[in-house]
């Protein structure tokens, strides 16, 4: 038995067994066929190289679209009386139906064939020039308009008998006339139809003709080889579906639903998408006629209600975008394509009420999981801002990245010349619980609350003080949740327990769930945080986590939940049933090269494997010229001559910790616009003594030194030290006088003393 040579359509390779036939029994294809085309190596290279860009599709020709007359019907035929309404179907018929004829129950007549023929002309103007397809109400024709010389789809009913028929074209025409939109595929006209006594009794509608490139005919093109679907693709197709609903939903006096979304009911049309067949729609509450929807796409509560509802227009988006996916090229590295099917999972949640609020939120969503996507595959787009975060002010984790203070000597022992000059290991400065608490990056206030408007006042509202509620107007979440981020700037227990009830307080407020969900959740994880910071207990930061996840999955195309989730991750280690503190933070570091907080963590991660090389690597991407690359460069300085923390690579090469010096000499008094980070004197010269205790601690713990066991620990002698190589008696001489430089800052001060100290117990053996 051999292993299928073959790849899936996902990009992933086959892995089936080729059976003695030579066909493979997962995929069936046989081993020595061509299969699918080979897929490039590089991810930069798969999907389109611009944001949301579909390949340009031309329509086939008009004339290569038509269809028998007589084709086969793929639909269940049905009386043309609504007062009967049978199913032409056991027990009323046995064995194929004709496609015209009269009802076995009330003998009322029916015809599914086509009422236009070739050569027929409707209003001396639409020349007939076949059927091209069938929906499940009418038959589409084209036509060629003899007016303008152009080709148009003219559609019909599917049963000319039916009587409800004149209403039906009647509130398709009504609906379709006020819609304009570069997603939807345009009315032109409407021809009436009458019969003997002139009473309209249906009408064909006359629209744009935009080919027969359905979704659907997309992935059956993808399921023949002829065609590589990719995840962007498939992105891109939701967010321009998306965008021709929220229009239908907010459109103007009237809000539209659309009903009955399906891959078979958008066209990929030049670069974009057209959605048609809009029969379906209806206005929102309409009962009459019946919702026009199709099992296995609509949503659970409208089997039960038949009334359509913007969560049920998201439900069908979903489930189209779920099954496109299914055949789609989903190679992506890290976190992958997670956030995309977690944008899936939530349009498509059974509890209406826990779907997205609307179709905008949707495509926000599915926009930011498609934007992750791309920068997971190397490639770059520009920054777009968040709808649902701002930044945060302060940067988490920067104590890597910064240079210690004179309190960094201080907190040491004292020592003697005698003591090896063992350095401390470098600390990676992993923020505490109350540190994430406090600078994650804060939630913006929804528009629609009541009282929002008093943040918006330029003088009078301070961000640092507790407000009251206005007893005159309906209470606000948003003055609880920004009083719940006063509190938990302060730090008391006291002041937590007063978080706590603003909390519970906005939680009692009535409102709309799917908007305040996620805020209430994101201060629950930061009441969460501050409790293990004063309780010490891992046991709130895991509680935290859980809140941090849920907002994840309600807002899967943020960044700022990912982050939290990192941080948490971090302090508590990885959950073998989601994502790793490491694919959080490249997510959103590869999505935002000059997030530091993000590298930084990264770098964090690195060092505590022993791997200094992978930490430093991630530093570099950092972008030049932001804020945090002068925090990634300091941090990088410190990493190549630290003594690191653990069983790593604790001690660096001497000579790269000369290479770091030289570097940090090039940093001193940089000219503003040099783009690179500035130093002052005083902040070199800290940094430098850090790094010169470093570099004597590599050097004296070389293993090669005469009669020094491995790790150089062993105390010294004075013989010892009037036998310091030249090189060490240069770098003490040195270190000697950083110290005192250090302490002439601080004269007449303990820690003048302190550092005085130092000096002596650091600088080479004299001779009287």
């Amino acid at each position: 038995m051999t292993t299928c040579p073959h790849r899936r359509f996902t990009g992933a390779p086959c892995g089936g067994t080729v059976l003695p036939t030579g066909y493979c029994a997962e995929c069936g294809r046989h081993e020595k066929a061509p299969g699918l085309r080979p897929l490039p190596d590089d991810p930069r290279d798969l999907g389109p190289q611009e944001l949301l860009t579909l390949p340009k599709r031309e329509p086939r020709a008009a004339r290569t679209r038509l269809i028998p007359p007589d084709a086969p019907l793929r639909i269940r035929m049905g009386c043309s009386s609504p007062e009967c309404g049978i199913t032409f179907a056991p027990p009323y018929t046995e064995g194929p139906v004709p496609v015209e004829g009269h009802c076995p129950a009330c003998g009322e007549p029916y015809s599914y064939r086509p009422d236009l023929a070739k050569g027929d002309v409707l209003r001396d103007q639409y020349r007939i020039m076949g059927p091209v397809a069938h929906g499940g109400q009418g038959w589409v024709y084209l036509a060629e308009d003899t007016h303008l010389g152009d080709i148009v789809a003219v559609k019909g009913l599917l049963d000319r008998y039916k009587r409800d028929g004149a209403r039906l074209a009647d509130v398709e025409r009504q609906n379709l006339v006020g819609i304009r939109h570069p997603r939807i595929v345009q009315i032109r006209d409407f021809v009436a139809r009458r019969d003997d006594s002139g009473r309209v009794t249906g009408g064909h509608i006359v629209m744009d003709d935009v080919g027969d490139g359905t979704l659907k005919k997309v992935v059956e093109e993808t399921r023949r080889g002829q065609f590589d679907l990719d995840i962007e693709h498939v992105a891109a197709y939701g967010c321009e579906i998306l965008e021709a609903l929220g229009h239908l939903h907010a459109g103007g006096k009237e809000v539209y639903l659309y009903g009955d979304m399906k891959p078979s009911n958008v066209v990929h049309h030049g670069d974009g998408v057209k959605v048609i067949d809009l029969g379906g729609m209806r206005e929102e509450g309409q009962t009459e006629p019946p919702a026009h929807v199709t099992p296995g796409y609509m949503a659970p509560e409208t089997e039960f209600s038949g009334v359509l509802t913007v969560a049920h227009d998201l439900h069908t988006v979903g489930v189209t975008l779920r099954e496109l996916a299914g055949w789609a090229v989903d190679r992506v590295p890290g976190l992958g394509t997670a956030s995309f099917w977690w944008v899936v999972e939530r349009a498509t949640r059974p509890a209406p009420g826990r779907r997205f609020a609307d179709a905008r939120e949707t495509a926000s969503q599915l926009r930011g999981a498609l934007r992750e996507i791309r920068a997971l595959r190397g490639k770059t787009d520009p920054p777009e801002p968040s709808d649902y975060f701002w930044p945060s002010p302060q940067l988490l984790g920067a104590r890597l990245g910064t240079v210690p203070g004179i309190e960094h000597w201080l907190g040491r022992p004292r020592r003697d010349r005698y003591d090896p000059p063992v350095a401390p290991a470098l600390d990676l400065g992993s923020p505490t619980p109350t540190e994430i608490a406090r600078c994650l990056p804060v939630p913006k206030r929804y528009p629609k609350d009541p009282q929002t408007a008093r943040f918006e006042v330029s003088s009078g509202y301070d961000p640092g003080q507790l407000l009251a509620q206005d007893d005159e107007k309906p209470p606000s979440v948003e003055i609880c949740l920004h009083n719940v981020r006063v509190l938990l700037d302060r730090n008391t227990r006291e002041d937590l327990e007063l978080a706590q009830e603003e909390l519970d307080t906005a939680d009692a407020i009535p409102g709309p769930r799917a908007v305040r969900r996620w805020r209430l959740d994101w201060h629950r994880a930061l009441v969460a945080l501050r409790r293990a910071g004063l309780d010490a207990d891992p046991r709130h930061v895991a509680r935290a986590k859980g809140h941090f996840k849920e907002v994840m999955l309600d807002l899967p195309g943020e960044y700022a939940p990912k982050l939290a989730l990192a941080y948490c991750g971090e302090r508590l280690g990885d959950d073998p049933t989601g994502p790793t503190a490491k694919e959080l933070y490249e997510a959103v570091f590869a999505r935002n090269p000059a997030h530091g907080g993000a590298a930084l963590g990264l770098a964090r991660l690195a060092l505590c494997a022993g791997d200094r090389r992978a930490a430093l690597t991630v530093l570099e991407r950092v972008r030049p010229g932001t804020l945090d690359h002068t925090v990634a460069r300091i941090a990088s300085l410190r990493i190549r001559a630290a003594r690191l923390p653990g069983n790593g690579d604790a001690l660096p090469a001497p000579a790269e910790v000369d290479a770091a010096l030289a570097e940090l000499h090039g940093l001193v008094r940089q000219k503003p616009g040099a783009g690179e980070p500035s130093l002052s004197e005083d902040e070199a010269l800290r940094l430098s003594t850090e790094l010169h205790e470093w570099k004597l601690d590599a050097l004296h713990s070389r293993s090669d030194r005469p009669g020094l066991p491995e790790g150089g620990a062993r105390r010294l002698d004075a013989r010892s030290l009037r036998r310091l190589s030249a090189q060490e008696r240069e770098l003490r001489a040195q270190m000697e006088s950083h110290y005192r430089q250090l302490a002439a800052r601080h004269r007449g001060s303990a820690t003048h003393e302190y550092l005085v100290d130092l000096s002596h117990a650091v600088r080479p053996q004299t001779f009287v």
